[in-house]
């Protein structure tokens, strides 16, 4: 497998061939947040940046909570999990970008040969599907792609509004109260149902 050089001065997307982002499960700055497949939008949560740790190695860090693509435990066997962790001179954090021709890249670990994977098989990794290391099958579920990120950012609910109608564009004395109902002051002997 050939080597490939990523600008470091970017974030990027982590596209899976079977569909979705490599994602951080949470934003917090805890050790230990899982990472797996995530709706194809992009998110602070959803964006890498690649740290050059030399040699053709890089350390993946999360935007969202400035973590690094770690094993757990520094798991060499198949299946070993996949979370963030604060950066450390440890070799589980330790990723090369590797050309799979036409197919994208694949993410080796330097530590165990192994690639990064998701669970479930061929046919059962999904949205949800938790980020883990395995042998090099050349399955779909190991293949990625990377995306440049574009300049935006992860919008709030509420940044998501429509626009306000016109009114709110006038200084406040201007606005138009809403009409109020007039009452003569009485109670209604009407009960409510």
């Amino acid at each position: 497998m050939i080597n490939v050089t990523v600008e470091t001065d970017k974030y990027y997307t982590v596209v899976s061939a079977k569909g979705g982002m490599l994602q951080a499960v949470e934003t917090t700055e805890k050790n230990g947040v899982l990472v797996n497949l995530g709706e194809e939008v992009q998110t602070d949560t959803r964006l890498w940046k690649f740290i050059p740790a030399g040699d053709n190695m890089y350390k993946l860090e999360n935007k969202a909570c400035g973590l690094v693509l770690d094993i757990v435990m520094a798991g060499i066997s198949d299946g070993a999990w996949v979370h963030l962790w604060e950066k450390a001179d440890a070799a589980s954090q330790l990723w090369a970008v590797v050309s799979a021709g036409s197919n994208g890249i694949k993410l080796k670990s330097t530590l165990s040969g192994k690639v990064l994977d998701l669970v479930g098989g061929e046919d059962l990794a999904e949205i949800g599907a938790q980020a883990q290391v395995w042998q090099d099958v050349n399955g779909k579920r190991q293949l990625w792609t990377l995306c440049a990120a574009t300049e935006t950012t992860e919008i709030s609910p509420v940044e998501q509004q429509p626009a306000s109608s016109k009114n709110e564009n006038q200084p406040k004395s201007a606005k138009k109260e809403p009409s109020k109902k007039k009452t003569s002051g009485k109670k209604s002997n009407r009960k409510k149902k």
